[in-house]
Order: structure tokens, then sequence, then C-alpha cells
């Protein structure tokens, strides 16, 4: 028994007119009439009487109506419940981005520049945060909208996806206040000096490939302890056990934030590598536009 027929019970019960449930559902009379009569067969007892010109239910009409009502406001409240759902769903757009690059929107203007841009929009901007290989399978299942991640190696553009560079950060060495080195102001020197000491480094492998071609360049040996998953626990351990650490410098919060952690930051030589961030989205996005925009206000 389908659906409708559970609404005409509970229009048949209400309105007692063949003409006025016809036109509640919005088809013909003969239709009304096709579907009361299928609906005895079916049940195989008498569901409808006719009494001075209005269709009233029989006893066995107001059993099948217990449950009738139940299910039609069942599924009128799925229906709206869902349809809320869907339209919050329309509305939001989801960036995914790894820990890293999570940090860059968290420690930059680029938040309130989103912020600004979604409400000028009427969406909802939210933040989703996974490795690189689960972003892409998000983007791909259209769970996520857009994606930023450190780049690792080069994607081409086109085909299922786009990419684009948002910029590239230097890399900054980030010295505790209890370190040998926290006055240290010849950027030439430091460099010879930093093999001398232990690092703690960022589970990034994107940035650990970048601090890797640079000390290899320089024919550097630097040595790492341990390795934290996130930028927040990584500078709070430096300067808490006063290690050294390498760090893109967009990833790092604002100097009044590093002052009151005793963290001072120091310029590589003028030649070191640099963290380029990389975004991505479908190709067959519905509003490219909008994608620009977002892009023009995340870039670095």
């Amino acid at each position: 028994m389908s659906l409708l027929k559970m609404k005409l019970m509970v229009l048949i019960d209400r309105y007692k007119q063949i003409t006025a449930v016809a036109n509640a559902l919005q088809i013909k009379q003969p239709t009304v009439s096709f579907h009361m009569k299928k609906m005895e067969e079916e049940w195989g007892v008498k569901l409808f009487e006719m009494r001075t010109g209005k269709v009233l239910l029989t006893r066995n009409g107001k059993l099948l109506l217990h449950y009738a009502s139940q299910i039609d406001q069942l599924y009128s409240e799925a229906e709206s419940r869902l349809g809320a759902i869907h339209a919050a769903e329309k509305n939001r757009f989801v960036i995914g981005c790894t820990t890293s690059t999570a940090a860059y929107l968290a420690n930059s203007a680029a938040m309130g520049k989103l912020r600004t841009l979604s409400e000028s929009h009427g969406a909802i901007m939210s933040i989703a945060v996974h490795d690189e290989e689960e972003l892409y399978q998000k983007l791909h299942l259209g769970t996520v909208d857009f994606i930023m991640y450190g780049e690792g190696k080069q994607q081409a553009d086109g085909g299922e996806f786009r990419y684009q560079t948002l910029g590239a950060s230097p890399l900054r060495v980030m010295i505790p206040q209890q370190h040998p080195l926290y006055a240290w102001s010849e950027e030439i020197s430091l460099d010879s000096q930093l093999e001398k000491y232990e690092f703690v480094e960022l589970a990034d492998s994107s940035v650990a490939q970048r601090i890797h071609e640079w000390s290899r360049k320089h024919q550097y040996s630097l040595t790492s302890h341990a390795s934290f998953g996130s930028v927040e626990l990584l500078i709070n351990a430096a300067a808490a056990c006063g290690d050294l650490a390498i760090l893109p410098e967009c990833l790092l919060p604002q100097a009044a934030k590093l002052d009151e952690l005793g963290l001072q930051l120091a310029a590589l030589d003028s030649e070191a590598a640099r963290w380029p961030m990389i975004a991505s989205w479908r190709s067959q996005h519905w509003d490219q536009a909008f994608m620009q925009q977002v892009l023009d206000r995340i870039s670095l």
C-alpha cells in the first residue's frame, strides 16, 4: 500500500468529500475513486460508505486510519527534517585541510576574509581536518568542496581536479629563550650552528621534505628526537622543552603569541627552501566563480 493511499485515508476522514480530497492531492476525482476501490480490494474489507453525499469511514476504515495517520505523520516529519538538512547542506561550503594548512587559516587573516565572503553569499563555511590522501577521497566523493595542503609532488591542472598554488612561505627557525642560540643574530653563521643541536619536527611530509632539501643542499645533518602532529603541539613542546624547530613562517602565530611563549624566529639563508601551499577542487563544481573568490582570500 502506497503513501498516497495512506494520505488519501487521512484526507477522506478530514474532508469527507471526494472533490475536496482530489483538490488537496491535486489529482482528478476519478483517480480518488479508483484508489478507494483498489484499497478495499487489497484489504478485502469495506473501508468506505456513502451517507447523505459524504464519504465516511467504516469501522475497518477507522482501524486503518489509525495506522495511516501515523504513517502520514512520520513521512511528513521525515520530509520536513530531510528538507531542512538538504537546504543547510546546499548552503554549506566545506574546506578540507591538513593540520598544517588548518594552522595557516587559524593564524592568518584568511579566516576573517572567508567569514566575510560566506556571509555575503549566505553560505555556511566549515573546516574539516584530514590527511592529504583522505582529503582527496572526500573531494572525489563530494563531502568537501575545496582542499588545501602542502605540496609534496607537482600536480597537473585539469582532469577531475583543478589545482592552484596559493603561494610559498619561507622556512624559519624557532628558538626558545632557554636555548644557546636564542640571542644569535648572524643568519649565515646561525645556519652552520644548527646541526649541533636537536630539533623537534612537524609530522607533515611536505614540510619535512622542504627542510630535507635545504639541509641536503648545504650538507647539514639535522637531528630530530620528537615529532608532533600539529603546529600548536610542536610550538608548545619547543617552548616547554627548549628545542629548536623549523617551520614555514605562514604556519606560525602572531609575534605577540611567540613572545609570550618565549620563542624567537630567525631566518635561514636567502636560498632557503620555501614551503608551497596548494589548493584543489573538482573541475565540475557548480560554482567556479565562488571558488575563485575563495582562492583570492586564502592565497599567501
